[in-house]
């Protein structure tokens, strides 16, 4: 075992551990993704028409850098929705402002990390019978 030029080994391994574990903690919040863990309805599922659409996500999303779109698939007519985030910044549920026909939506979404402003998006399909 060789250490560097002028320094023990026992103090290069120290040191690179500390610059490798200073590094992780620098970059942890910049790697934040907010990702949709859950959606109800839950996607590619068949349900009665709802009266609300929840999306919960896995970190706190940016609404003025967030958006979502509900579309009544082959027909591409756009659904008018209400928005509203969660006091956690975690959950978002939409609210159709009509009722829901039957047939097959897409509800396509993007979603930025509150944190660092990173963007995800998604599509969640289901279908109302």
């Amino acid at each position: 075992q060789k250490a560097l030029k002028g320094y023990p080994m026992k103090k290069t391994i120290a040191s690179v551990a500390g610059i490798v574990t200073l590094t992780a903690v620098l970059a942890g919040p910049a790697l934040a993704h907010t990702d949709l863990v859950k959606s109800s309805p839950a996607a590619d599922s068949t349900v009665a028409a709802p009266k609300t659409i929840v999306l919960t996500f896995s970190e706190k999303v940016a609404p003025a850098f967030s958006g979502f779109e509900v579309v009544m698939d082959g027909m591409n007519m756009k659904v008018t929705v209400k928005t509203d985030t969660s006091s956690d910044g975690k959950t978002v549920t939409l609210t159709p402002q009509g009722p829901l026909m039957a047939g097959s939506y897409k509800l396509n979404w993007h979603a930025a990390a509150a944190e660092d402003g990173h963007r995800t998006d998604g599509v969640v399909s289901f279908k109302v019978k």
